[in-house]
């Protein structure tokens, strides 16, 4: 079906990881007892609730945990795509580890949901052209990687100069292969993630919801992410040694996320917005 690209496109999308994939965690010992997929359910809740259909971006080791919710909300009509399988910034990897990092998560969901194909997205947004052009190869159907913040430290500037823009500050295709940005806006001369994440937690909400509204009179695309843990509703011990900054950020308003998610979804729906998986785009 053909996807009409002037119309006002909301996707919604979690990227399916446990609390201590994050980054700032990689190096430190973690209790893996610990977990944050309670959030995962609160995030099936709100979108069933709203009547929206959500693309699940899954970290590979957890598949075989989280199994029978995989078929039951796939059934459902939401998306299933890769988010790595062990969640290492490719950028930090070689081609070879990168691209069979790739492949093992592809293959696990594979077994569950047999002859299709899967989109992607780089834990971290760490993705560099390099590695674009390899998922290509892999038989993927679409990246969701691109961010537009050259000052965050994790993140990666993705030069696709020479992609077509079939959707201004949103969608981006060459060869049949398209790119989705994370939505951002531009104030003071700082772009700013509008889409979720920290940002929503972080910034005072009376900013935020101003930002997106900024962002949403003037643009036709917006992609929204989030994380379990950002949802969930344990209390977790961190590893010793994390830094305060590091603990402010992660617990920071996570009580207030998913009354945030449903005003942000209230305000798509006031601005028009329809909501597709990727797939559907």
């Amino acid at each position: 079906m053909e996807v009409d690209y002037t119309k006002k496109i909301a996707v919604f999308t979690i990227d399916v990881e446990e609390w201590y994939h994050l980054e700032y965690f990689k190096d430190k010992k973690v209790n893996k007892k610990q977990t944050a997929i309670d959030g995962l359910t609160s995030f099936i809740r709100l979108i069933e609730e709203n009547n929206i259909r959500a693309t699940f971006f899954i970290v590979g080791e957890l598949i075989d945990k989280i199994k029978h919710t995989l078929i039951d909300i796939e059934a459902k009509g939401n998306e299933i795509a890769i988010h790595s399988y062990c969640h290492r910034r490719p950028v930090n990897q070689k081609i070879k580890s990168f691209k069979d990092d790739v492949r093992k998560c592809q293959n696990e969901l594979v077994k569950i949901f047999p002859n299709k194909l899967f989109g992607y997205r780089a834990p971290c947004f760490a993705l560099d052209r390099k590695r674009l052009n390899e998922l290509n190869k892999l038989d993927i159907k679409y990246d969701s990687s691109k961010i537009n913040q050259s000052n965050h430290p994790l993140y990666v500037d993705l030069n696709i100069n020479d992609f077509e823009k079939i959707v201004p500050n949103g969608i981006f295709v060459k060869n049949n292969f398209k790119v989705f940005e994370v939505s951002t806006v531009k104030i003071f001369g700082l772009q700013i993630p509008i889409s979720g994440g920290g940002y929503l937690r972080i910034i005072p909400w009376f900013i935020y919801s101003a930002l997106l509204k900024k962002y949403l009179k003037n643009n036709n695309f917006f992609n929204f992410y989030i994380h379990p843990f950002e949802l969930s509703t344990n209390k977790f011990e961190l590893p010793k040694g994390t830094s305060l900054f590091t603990r402010f950020r992660f617990n920071y308003n996570r009580k207030k996320v998913e009354k945030r998610i449903s005003r942000i979804i209230k305000i798509l729906k006031d601005y028009n917005f329809d909501f597709k998986t990727f797939d559907e785009l």
